[in-house]
């Protein structure tokens, strides 16, 4: 049975791999991958519930451990729950990318056989509808810029919030919080206009 000393020499230890992966020491990220890779594991795959993907995940997540062991803060937390928290946002974030996958794959189904079935073409409803894309996308323009372009990259290339953080050089919650405000500007201001 583990004592509060073993706990607290522990988490030393941890902190201390963190500080020497920071420094480029591949020892000490053997180390932390050891002592880690199970419950990184475990943690991703309860979101996932794949292997396949669990495995590809907890790759990421290594690999941003790697990269990004400087920006650990001991004040903010344990090295476990730093380590587990960046696992579970990054099975998050695959799972939603997955989800958003789906649906652009059952849209893209849906237009095709709209296409290839012949129909009796509406006036009134294709009306209805041009005006609907009309007011989405006047709504859309209203947006910052910052806005539009995570919104754009999120919904319409369908990259995860943690790749389009890497790909514009900006941090996680930086975007998290523009497609947030983003969205609910858009869900204020579109059922006004239709």
């Amino acid at each position: 049975m583990k004592t509060e000393n073993t706990y607290e020499v522990e988490q030393k230890e941890e902190t201390a791999m963190l500080e020497a992966i920071a420094n480029g020491d591949r020892q000490a990220f053997r180390q932390l991958h050891e002592r880690f890779s199970g419950v990184v594991h475990s943690t991703i795959f309860k979101v996932l519930n794949d292997s396949m993907d669990t495995e590809d995940v907890a790759q990421e997540v290594f690999t941003s451990i790697w990269k990004k062991a400087a920006m650990y803060n001991r004040s903010k937390g344990k090295p476990l729950t730093w380590v587990t928290t960046m696992a579970r946002n990054r099975a998050i974030d695959r799972l939603r990318h997955k989800q958003r996958q789906s649906r652009l794959n059952e849209d893209f189904k849906e237009e095709r056989d709209a296409l290839t079935t012949p129909t009796r073409i509406d006036s009134a409803a294709q009306a209805e509808s041009n005006d609907r894309h009309r007011v989405v996308r006047s709504a859309v323009m209203e947006l910052s810029q910052e806005q539009r372009e995570a919104i754009q990259m999120a919904y319409f290339s369908g990259l995860t919030q943690s790749e389009i953080a890497e790909k514009l050089g900006e941090p996680l919650g930086t975007v998290k919080a523009r497609i947030r405000r983003g969205m609910l500007k858009l869900r204020s201001v579109v059922p006004k206009r239709l």
